[in-house]
Order: C-alpha cells, then sequence, then structure tokens
C-alpha cells in the first residue's frame, strides 16, 4: 500500500495493541523485509515503522529491507531481475525469517520463496483479498488487510442522503484489483440503493474531466495508487489532492495516512498498527512457537476517522459523526485579542506564509529532483550489478567515477564505492595490464572514437588467469564533449580454451593424415626390403661378408619400423597392446630407473596413491608418457638443480571441467611433473606440442618426445595440459580415464618362423610384396595362389572354391577394397579365415565387425609374425 503522512502534533496516539511477545535479550536472528514498493511511498513506510518500533526493542535482531519498486515498474519486467539478484545477492546468506508486506511481494514470495529462501518460514501483511489455499502446507502466516468497506460505504449514505451512486477510483495492479474487489463486494451490501462504478484504466487528465462532469448523486472512494505526471510519479497523497481540487462532491477511503489529502474520511486502517502485529508474530515465530499456534489474523484493527476541514466543506456537523471518532484540523479555541496585536499577527502571519509558500516551494522542487535522481540511480545500480560483465567509468584524468559489483568482486575490492577517485595504479594489481589500460583509456580521449575490442590474459583477486575481451568508448556529456571513458570486459576464458583446442585438434590432425599417408607408403617399402632381405639371407651364409650386411640392412629396416610407428603415434596411437594397466605400478618402474640416473643436485619426491583402479592402456605407451614428461623436468633442471615432484592420483571431472579438457566426464587418474626450473615462455606454449618444435639443441631432441606424449594420452582419451611460473612451478598434468574398454587389437609376440601347411590366396596391389611375399610363404611350406586385386582373387575363388585354406590380402587396393573383398569372401566361403594386411589403423575399425577376419597384420611384418599368425589362425581353424 501506500506510506502515511506524518498526521497533526495534536493526532491521538493509535490505540493500544494486544502485549507484544517478548523474548530474550540474546536472541540472535537474521530478518529479511521485501517491501512491495519503494522508501518514501506512505502506507508502506509506516507499516516498516510499526514494524520496527516492535524489532528494534531486540537489538540482535538484524532487518534487512529490500524495495522491490512494483509501483514505478513493470511487474513481469522487474521480478526475473530480483530472482537473479536476490539468488547472487544472498547466495551466502541465511535468513530465519522472512516479513513481506503487500500484495506483489506477497505473490513474489509464493512463487520464489521455496527457490531463494528454502525453509525460511514467511510473516505477510498488507495482503488483499486472501485465499487460504494459497499458504496450505507452507510455513506461512501473517495479518489479512482486511477492513470492512460497507461501513465506509454506510456511513457516506447516511452522511450524504442525497447521493446513490459510488466511484472507485484506483489502477489496475494486482493490489489495486484486489482492494476494488472488496469494494464492489462491500457496494453489493445494499442492494439497489447504491450504485457502483469502477475508474482505473483512466489516466490522471481523464480522472480530472471526468469528476467535474459526474452527476450530483455521486461520492468517491478512493484506492491509493501511483500515477505518471509530466514524466515523474505522483504520489496517491498528490493523486488525491489533484481529484479533491476538480469535485465538491465527498471522497472516502479506507487508509489513515490519506487523512489530510482530501478525503472526509472513513473507516481507516492503520499503517504503523497494522505492522506492529505482523512483527508480533515474528517475535513470537523467532522465539519458538511452533506455526500452527499462529494462524492467520483476519481482523485488521481499525477507527473511524475524520478531515474538520472537509467535514466543513461538506456541511457535515462533528455530532453526526460515530463515538470515539478521530478528527483532524480541528481547530482549538480563539479567544479575543485587541486590534494592534491582531494586526501584527496578521502581518507576521503572511509574512511567513509567503516565506514558507516560497520554501515549501523549493523543497517541492528540490525533492521532485531528489525523486528522480534516485529512482534513475536505484534502476542503474540493479541493472549494472545483474550484468555478467565487469563495467567501470572514469573521468578524463582516469580517475575511476564508478564500477559494478562484478568489476569489484573480480579485482577483490570490498565495496564499490571503493573505486571513485582511485586509478589503475592502484586498483589494478599487475603492473603491466595496468599501464595497458591507461594507454587504451588515453587513447579513446585522443581520438574520441571507441577502442577496437581486445583480449588480455588477467588475473583476478584469487590468483586465476582469466581472459577478458575489453571494449572502450567515449563518455560525452549532454553537449557531446567527451568527459571520460566508459569500460566493459567479458570473460571468455571458456571459449577461448575451446578455441585453442579446436585449433591444436586442427593442426594435430592435418599433421597425422600427412604423417599416416607418408607411413603408409613407408611401410609397403619397408615390408618388401624386410621380406626381401629374409629371402636373401636365407641363399647365403650368414658369416659372410654379404650376409653381414644384409643383417644391418634388415637392422636398419626394422629400425625404420620403429620410427614410422613413432611418427604415427602422434597422429593415431595404436591400441594394441591395450590391457588392464596398474598406473602405480607402471610409475614405480619408471621411477626406479629416473631416481638411479639422477644428479644429487635434483631432489625428486612422489606423491603416489596406491589405492588406485586400473586403466585400459598400453603399459609401454603409459611407460613412455612418464619417460618423456620426467626425461624433459631432468634436462630442466640439471645446470642448477631443483625439486621434481610426480604426484598421481584420482579425481572426477564434472561436464564443466571435462568441456575445458576436450573430455567426457567421470573417473580419471591424474598423474603431474612439476619441477622448479626455468619454466615454459609463454611465447611458445602453444607450440610444445607440435611434432618436430623444439629448444633443445640437435644432438639433445628430435621434437617428437612431447607430440608422441600428446598423440598417446589422445589415443587413450585423456588430456594433457601445462602451467608455469619460471623458478616457482612448472607443471605438466595428464588425466588418464579409468575404464572398462577392451583393447580392439591383440599383439603378436615375435617368435622363430615356423613352417607349415596349406594353400593361402595372397591379395596384393604393389608389385614388390607380389614378387616378394608368396616366396617368402613357400619357404614357410605354404602353396601359394596369388593376386593382384580382388577381382582376380574372386575369379581364383569361383575357379576352386574348396581349395583354399586362408587368404591373406592387402586393406588398401583398387577397385574393391580388403574390406569389401573380405565380405565377398564371407559370403562364398564362410569357413576360410581372412588376414588383413595393412599401414593403417582405420583398417582395425573397418574390419571388426566382419566375422571371417581373423588377424590384421600391421605393415611392416616379417617372415616370423607372418609365419605366427598363419599357424595360429590354421590351428584354431583346425580345432
Amino acid at each position: 500500500m501506500a506510506r502515511a503522512l506524518s498526521l497533526e502534533p495534536d493526532l491521538p496516539p493509535d490505540p493500544p495493541l494486544r502485549p507484544v511477545h517478548t523474548v530474550s535479550s540474546s536472541l540472535r536472528a537474521r530478518v529479511l523485509y521485501l517491501n512491495s514498493y519503494h522508501q518514501g511511498y506512505a502506507w508502506s513506510d509506516d507499516i516498516l515503522r510499526g514494524i520496527r518500533e516492535v524489532l528494534d526493542h531486540h537489538p540482535d535482531i538484524e532487518v534487512q529491507v529490500e524495495y522491490q519498486d512494483f509501483k514505478k515498474y513493470e511487474l513481469e519486467l522487474v521480478r526475473p531481475l530480483l530472482v537473479d539478484l536476490y539468488a547472487r545477492k544472498f547466495s551466502d546468506t541465511r535468513f530465519d525469517l522472512v516479513l513481506v508486506s503487500d500484495n506483489n511481494a506477497f505473490d513474489f514470495i509464493l512463487d520464489y520463496g521455496d527457490h531463494l529462501f528454502p525453509g525460511v518460514p514467511v510473516v505477510f501483511c498488507g495482503v488483499n483479498d486472501f485465499h487460504p489455499e494459497r499458504i496450505a502446507g507452507r510455513a506461512i502466516t501473517g495479518v489479512v488487510e482486511n477492513y470492512d468497506v460497507a461501513q465506509t460505504l454506510a456511513l457516506a449514505l447516511r452522511l450524504h442522503p442525497g447521493r446513490s451512486r459510488v466511484v472507485a477510483i484506483g489502477d489496475r495492479s494486482g493490489t489495486g484489483l484486489a482492494i476494488l474487489n472488496q469494494v464492489r463486494e462491500g457496494a453489493t451490501t445494499f442492494g439497489g440503493r447504491l450504485a457502483f462504478e469502477a475508474w482505473t484504466q483512466f489516466s490522471l487528465e481523464e480522472i480530472r474531466a471526468r469528476v467535474r462532469e459526474a452527476p450530483a448523486d455521486t461520492f468517491y472512494y478512493f484506492i491509493p495508487f501511483y500515477q505518471s505526471v509530466g514524466g515523474r510519479f505522483a504520489s496517491a497523497q498528490e493523486v488525491l489532492d489533484i481529484v479533491r481540487a476538480n469535485t465538491d462532491a465527498p471522497l472516502y477511503s479506507s487508509w489513515e495516512f490519506l487523512l489530510g489529502h482530501g478525503i472526509v474520511g472513513g473507516k481507516l486502517i492503520s499503517g504503523p498498527a497494522h505492522g506492529r502485529r505482523a512483527a508480533d508474530m515474528a517475535l513470537k515465530l523467532l522465539s519458538g512457537t511452533p506455526l500452527s499456534e499462529l494462524p492467520v489474523i483476519y481482523d485488521a484493527e481499525t477507527r473511524f476517522g475524520f478531515d474538520y476541514n472537509e467535514l466543513q466543506r461538506q456541511r457535515i456537523s462533528p455530532e453526526a459523526l460515530p463515538p470515539d471518532s478521530l478528527i483532524i484540523n480541528e481547530p482549538k479555541a480563539f479567544y479575543e485579542l485587541d486590534k494592534q496585536i491582531a494586526w501584527t499577527i496578521a502581518v507576521g502571519f503572511v509574512l511567513l506564509l509567503g516565506i514558507l509558500v516560497l520554501l515549501a516551494l523549493n523543497i517541492m522542487r528540490r525533492r521532485e529532483a531528489e525523486r528522480t535522481m534516485h529512482d534513475q540511480l536505484s534502476f542503474q545500480e540493479i541493472l549494472m550489478d545483474t550484468i555478467p560483465q565487469l563495467v567501470c567509468w572514469k573521468d578524463r584524468r582516469q580517475r575511476y567515477l564508478g564500477a559494478n559489483r562484478y568489476f569489484s568482486e573480480f579485482f577483490g575490492i570490498d565495496e564499490v564505492p571503493g573505486v571513485r577517485g582511485r586509478t589503475d595504479d592502484v586498483l589494478l594489481p599487475p603492473r603491466e595490464f595496468a599501464a595497458w589500460v591507461s594507454a587504451r583509456d588515453r587513447e579513446v580521449i585522443r581520438t574520441e572514437r571507441p577502442m577496437p575490442r581486445a583480449r588480455r590474459l588477467v588475473h583476478n583477486a584469487w590468483g586465476e588467469g582469466r581472459m577478458l575481451e575489453i571494449r572502450k568508448v567515449p563518455l560525452r556529456d549532454k553537449r557531446g564533449a567527451v568527459v571520460g571513458t566508459l569500460s566493459t570486459a567479458e570473460d571468455v576464458t571458456r571459449e577461448a580454451n575451446l578455441e585453442r583446442q579446436l585449433l591444436q585438434s586442427q593442426k594435430m590432425e592435418a599433421i597425422g593424415t600427412l604423417a599416416g599417408g607418408i607411413a603408409h607408403d613407408f611401410n609397403n617399402i619397408l615390408t618388401s626390403i624386410i621380406n626381401s632381405t629374409e629371402l636373401a639371407l636365407m641363399d647365403i651364409d650368414p658369416e659372410s661378408a654379404a650376409g653381414q650386411d644384409l643383417e644391418r640392412c634388415l637392422r636398419a629396416a626394422r629400425r625404420g619400423s620403429g620410427l614410422v610407428k613413432q611418427i604415427l603415434t602422434f597422429s593415431k596411437p595404436s591400441q594394441e597392446g591395450f590391457q588392464p594397466t596398474s598406473f602405480p605400478e607402471v610409475l614405480r618402474d619408471a621411477l626406479g630407473l629416473l631416481k638411479a640416473s639422477l644428479p644429487r643436485n635434483i631432489e625428486i619426491v612422489s606423491h603416489v596413491r596406491e589405492d588406485l583402479p586400473p586403466v585400459m592402456a598400453d603399459p609401454a605407451q603409459i611407460n613412455q608418457i612418464v619417460m618423456n614428461l620426467t626425461t624433459n623436468a631432468f634436462q630442466a633442471l640439471r645446470d642448477t638443480g631443483g625439486r621434481m615432484e610426480i604426484h598421481l592420483d584420482a579425481v572426477e571431472l564434472d561436464p564443466s571441467a571435462a568441456e575445458l579438457r576436450n573430455v567426457a566426464p567421470g573417473c580419471y587418474l591424474r598423474f603431474q611433473v612439476v619441477d622448479n626450473g626455468p619454466g615454459v615462455s609463454p611465447a611458445i606454449v602453444d607450440k610444445i606440442f607440435d611434432p618436430f618444435f623444439t629448444t633443445k639443441g640437435k644432438a639433445e631432441g628430435t621434437g617428437l618426445g612431447l607430440a608422441v606424449v600428446m598423440g598417446i594420452i589422445k589415443g587413450h582419451r585423456g588430456s594433457i595440459e601445462v602451467e608455469s611460473a619460471p623458478r616457482e612451478r612448472t607443471a605438466f598434468t595428464v588425466h588418464i580415464p579409468v575404464t572398462e574398454a577392451g583393447a580392439a587389437l591383440r599383439a603378436l609376440a615375435p617368435a622363430d618362423a615356423q613352417t607349415g601347411s596349406g594353400h593361402v590366396l595372397f591379395v596384393e596391389d604393389d608389385e614388390d610384396q607380389y614378387e616378394t611375399i608368396p616366396r617368402v610363404l613357400e619357404s614357410l611350406g605354404y602353396t601359394v595362389t596369388p593376386a593382384r586385386d580382388a577381382r582376380e582373387a574372386l575369379e581364383a575363388v569361383d575357379g576352386d572354391p574348396d581349395g583354399f585354406d586362408a587368404v591373406i590380402t592387402d586393406f588398401d587396393m583398387p577397385g574393391l577394397s580388403g574390406v569389401e573383398l573380405a565380405r565377398e569372401l564371407e559370403r562364398r566361403m564362410p569357413d576360410v579365415p581372412v588376414l588383413m594386411v595393412s599401414g593403417r589403423e582405420r583398417a582395425v575399425t573397418l574390419a571388426a565387425d566382419l566375422p571371417n577376419v581373423a588377424r590384421i597384420l600391421l605393415k611392416p611384418y616379417d617372415r616370423n609374425i607372418l609365419s605366427q599368425a598363419l599357424r595360429e589362425v590354421l590351428r584354431t581353424d583346425d580345432d
């Protein structure tokens, strides 16, 4: 409702309430008071005054007042902003009780109370048109604004016998409509004696015109509401004064604070008394009285009250009023004075009146300006504090004029007013960043043009590096002159991380595609070299000079095979050899070797949890991760010495943390290698995982170490990240998922070649292998039918469908690929096993669902591997 203006000094005090329930002075509680309207609105200010009259006697009870301003701003516009504001503002605050006044705050707490203040009891007051079913089952009680409109209307009919039409003047707000329903209901109690009409949709100018033209049998019932007049809000009393000035008809109402502003009177409800009753219920709840013992109070305390000036204007005698009525503005007895004193008093009174008029006009203008400024600042403050960006503004001398709450929290400033008058050097701890900001502000003022968006890495008050996207524009006065700068900054750390990951992924994918293609061709060449060399060694004395040369050739070819596999590792490592692996066990073995080789000026400390779940991984590849990262740390510390720390534990990555690392949420083993060496320069931190990038000398590194580590980790569906503070802490952090997934391949352990028997169909489009591998197979005891492509192979099968014991086919061939050929063979001779040969990992995926593919051999392979694969396949087939 509205706020009651102070009555005249001779106004009798409010009637006493029932005794207030007292509590111990040691009672400590926090109470939130949600006021539907704004400070300065009479009704709700009177309620607050009554609440404070009770609660201020208990100094340990802290009352926080929040004005929701629903009289001035659109309800549906402000409610979502307030929900978000309270959720942020009170996220760390626990209230013991919530007080609400009037219907808008009451509806707000019904809709959002359980979300914003779960489990907190509520006491309401000032609520019209109350329906008890709305609070059924909830911890809510209070005082209903339930006054008897019918008594006021009956009194008006008795005092004005010639009037039989009542017009209710109000608005269409939630509270206004609730009161209007009570007035309409009261009018119906008089049957046909009283006609009823409501004016709720008209502007103040329309109301002014209507009251001038109203019939002579009309009187008015005024419902307090705000109205926009000349670009500002007029209070209920001001609106009532305007209506009163344009009609001689009597006005009645039910609110005591309107007395003295044009109403004759009525059965009036008191704001302070209403607030005291609600505060009394709140005290009982805080002192432990069960809510069930505090039912809703429906009988609002009212009394008849009248304005003597309006009684005189309507020619109503005070004797016609109900007994014990309150009358304001009633004149005191006047005693006869002599003329000289009378004239002195009269002249003095006129002079004082003139001065008072001037003062009143000046005060009214100042209050109007203050009210406008307060409204604008209040809305601006709410808006600024709800924007999820850092916002600040400065004058031409680069002194801060203000900032929003997000800016203050980011830089650890206790209060928003604490920024005013300060400079960048004081508020922004990083000196380099402060100098950059000041230079950009001076540039904006000099050019009078906005600064393009720029990204900067800035550390917040908690030491976290955050990527800010900063924008600066000039501030202008009403004449267009630049008077300062406005800066906004958005935290884009998450977007920057995702962009960096995407670029790294695209770069590695491009390099991997190139490496995979080159490796495939090398594997074909190496396969021919290895097998041709092995055939040549069978024809000469191994101890001869030529035999020794061929052995060296064979060893070189096999080293070349290892190099090709290493190049493929940073593209897409093989999952051959994946098995349930104990990371602590692998780490313990690797550290045993490492500690034995470290000089004494390097201290190594390990923090390894032993009760960790296994991971599905290749132990050799995990060992390679450990050795590469620890070797890098050793090389960083070997000149100056220092400390190396090894950490291994388990962590749970939530969706947000997993998304930043481009992995799936879940349980991960976290492996960290930390040293206090010279660190990694920010200029190269994004390049250290690139293949062939190195800062070491030519004799120390190839630039493949970290690239291989990255490839292995990606192959294990994990992540790696690096953070570096020179001479303090450089840390490489690896996350490997805890998973039950099995390996896609089963490794073939090297063994001596053994002869076998059977008819083998060999399909290969590479001319060298076409000539070489059949000879290798024949040397192992097998009968071979070679084919240069799938078409020739199918023709051979059609000519002798039962004559083959096994098929060896290349994956990459013109026409039908090895996978497509395997599908055709499965249809024509389903019992014959197929061995797929490829230098590409994608063959594993494509052939996984084919039942007749018994083995996949990765190039390059030699005579021993081929012998073992055939013997296992044919033995399994025989079994």
